[in-house]
């Protein structure tokens, strides 16, 4: 029985008794695998069925589910309630984060995306109880998480000392002691302590051929197997859709499916990352005289993976170089890396 779906049911009774088919909204499998599961709830005397509604039988050491369903469309998530609090006090705990460096091609998402992308992975199951791998966090998931106390643990791997030192600080701050930091070159072969590890990994990869591929196969090492999920921003403004393309042949040849794909889920704040400097060696601006934008431009998409079966990780080539690893045909908005920060 799936981790996740189990805990969708049990957080949603949580919160209140519910016939069949409210409780069929609350989860994301198929009709069967939710049949067998409120069965199997049943025979472990955790839920119990009467009057045409579903209850918990006793208490579980979840917390009730958090409304985050959009009140207009109905499909997407709203930082609301819970979630808009959380936003007050993750950008309070943030107000004084690492800038972007071109060094690691940085430039972290808007606050209120980091909770976005919170909100829709807890919807989904994705948080709570789990053990969660990160890989690169200067848009500071890891503190949005930790600020919930809801994930079993958090590790976080990034090559950038500054972002770890914050995170560290955080929870020394806090007195938090299930996130872990570790400094990681993504070019170098994962631990063993980290692979297979891990229920959820998110990341957002370079996003050329030899960036792409490298980040999500060694987040997929650091998968537990059948069932675990992954995440990543993705965009279709430095990858065409050939790119697209391929990458989603990488991932169904590793026995992933893509279960979720929001488009222009997440912007970039051309004032809070303030990379004024990093326009000059855009490949970009050496084609038009163009202002610095006075509006947020660059966005990407957020998409999840699903574990069909044993992770199968295709073989990928290490970059030879920092501009094999940061730079293909279609990087036209990515900064020439420098120590600049």
């Amino acid at each position: 029985m799936s981790k996740r779906i189990r805990n969708q049911i049990l957080r949603a009774l949580k919160r209140e008794p519910m016939d069949f088919w409210r409780l069929i909204n609350k989860q994301d499998t198929h009709i069967v695998e939710f049949l067998e599961t409120l069965k199997e709830l049943m025979n472990e005397k955790l839920i119990t069925y009467q009057g045409g509604k579903f209850y918990l039988a006793k208490d579980v050491d979840l917390e009730p589910e958090r409304e985050v369903k959009c009140s207009t469309c109905e499909v997407g998530v709203e930082v609301k309630g819970y979630f808009k609090d959380l936003f007050e006090e993750f950008l309070a705990v943030t107000k004084n984060r690492p800038l972007p460096t071109s060094k690691y091609d940085q430039g972290f998402i808007r606050p209120i995306d980091t909770i976005k992308r919170l909100a829709f992975m807890y919807q989904r199951g994705d948080i709570e109880g789990m053990d969660i791998f990160i890989l690169g966090d200067d848009d500071l998931l890891s503190v949005a998480i930790g600020l919930t106390g809801m994930a079993k643990s958090v590790t976080v791997v990034e090559i950038d000392e500054r972002i770890n030192r914050f995170i560290m600080d955080f929870c020394d701050k806090r007195g938090i002691n299930n996130i872990y930091v570790k400094r990681y070159n993504v070019i170098d072969e994962l631990p063993d302590e980290a692979k297979g590890r891990f229920d959820v990994f998110v990341t957002d990869p370079v996003e050329t051929y030899t960036g792409l591929f490298l980040f999500v196969a060694r987040c997929m090492e650091a998968l537990k197997g059948q069932g675990s999920a992954g995440y990543m921003g993705f965009t279709h403004l430095e990858a065409s859709l050939t790119k697209w393309w391929k990458f989603q042949k990488f991932v169904i040849d590793a026995n992933l499916v893509i279960t979720d794909i929001i488009r222009d889920y997440t912007y970039y704040p051309e004032s809070e990352n303030q990379w004024r400097h990093f326009y000059e060696s855009y490949e970009m601006m050496k084609h038009f005289d163009l202002p610095i934008p006075d509006v947020d431009w660059y966005r990407s998409s957020f998409v999840r993976y699903e574990a069909i079966d044993e992770i199968k990780v295709p073989d990928v080539k290490k970059p030879k170089d920092l501009n094999d690893l940061y730079f293909d045909e279609e990087s036209w908005a990515t900064p020439e890396p420098k120590d600049d920060r």
